[in-house]
């Protein structure tokens, strides 16, 4: 009799252990530690006497499974340059954008989310006739706030997404909207890989 009462204790113990590990499995977060990522896009092209350079490069901090938040710095850089057998006249023009801002992400659903970017940009622009011999240059500043809705994937070994938002200020200045009518959608991709801070000390046994 206390031989079959200890052996139903052991198998106890063992039904209570394996059922306390499969707990603590199941029920740890999507994004644990909280990571930090770096990360962007990148746009590159060109054509006939054409050439474009974007950079957007990002510093990404998960709070938990539904927030981000970052920074994110704007780098694009345009040249023209005309041919003057079609057109008649020989030009070159450059234009560069500058711009810093921070954004919010949130994750209502898996692999959708929303996000708000306010930030600040530079352009500078320069144009040259060679035709004409005549020369120019332009700068001008503006805010922004960039809102919209994107689809992409996250987790501890990094991100990809694509995007496409709306500047809410529409500014005549606002890099955007400038030689256009009406406001644009803003189409963006990117990807990100954690990096680590604050590495941890090893213990020692």
């Amino acid at each position: 009799m206390l031989k079959q009462l200890a052996f139903i204790c052991v198998l106890s113990i063992l039904n209570v252990s394996g059922f306390t590990q499969n707990t603590i499995v199941t029920t740890q977060p999507s994004l644990n530690p909280q990571p930090v990522f770096f990360g962007g896009g990148i746009i590159l092209g060109g054509g006939s006497g054409s050439f474009q350079l974007g950079l957007n490069p990002e510093l990404v901090k998960s709070y938990n499974q539904y927030i981000d938040m970052g920074l994110a710095l704007n780098f694009y850089y345009a040249t023209y340059k005309s041919n003057s057998s079609i057109t008649g006249d020989s030009y070159k023009s450059n234009n560069t954008q500058i711009g810093f801002g921070g954004f919010i992400r949130a994750w209502p659903i898996e692999q959708f989310f929303i996000q708000i970017q306010p930030e600040y940009n530079w352009t500078f622009s320069n144009a040259k006739n060679y035709t004409q011999g005549t020369s120019g240059s332009s700068s001008v500043n503006a805010p922004s706030v960039l809102a919209g809705v994107g689809y992409g994937k996250r987790n501890e070994s990094g991100f990809s997404y694509f995007s496409v938002m709306f500047d809410l200020v529409n500014s005549q200045q606002s890099p955007y909207r400038m030689g256009q009518l009406t406001t644009q959608p803003i189409l963006r991709a990117g990807f990100g890989i954690p990096i680590n801070l604050l590495k941890p000390k090893s213990k020692r046994p």
